[in-house]
């Protein structure tokens, strides 16, 4: 689904305009986003967690030249599914 169906989709349930959804939905992004960073997971009620990690540094190797080169250390966010969404998906 598209954010543009999932705005269409919202709007036409709860009888509201589009932008009032678009505006909505921006700002639980924004509140999302600034929880994740500041305390590294964010839980979401019958969905799953969010949460950051940080992924070391380490070697790699380049399978055409078999160069050995450095990967960067980055941070990264892993989803966790809750057992309500994987048992709701397996019916499906």
């Amino acid at each position: 689904m598209s954010h543009d169906e999932l705005v269409n989709m919202i709007s036409e349930r709860a009888g509201i305009s589009r932008q009032t959804v678009r505006d909505v939905l921006q700002t639980i992004t924004d509140v999302w986003s600034k929880e994740l960073l500041a305390h590294g997971e964010l839980s979401l009620e019958n969905i799953g967690e969010f949460l950051t990690e940080h992924r070391p540094g380490r070697k790699a190797l380049n399978s055409e030249t078999k160069e050995i080169f450095l990967v960067p250390p980055k941070d990264g966010v892993t989803f966790l599914p809750s057992e309500e969404l994987i048992e709701w998906s397996n019916k499906s």
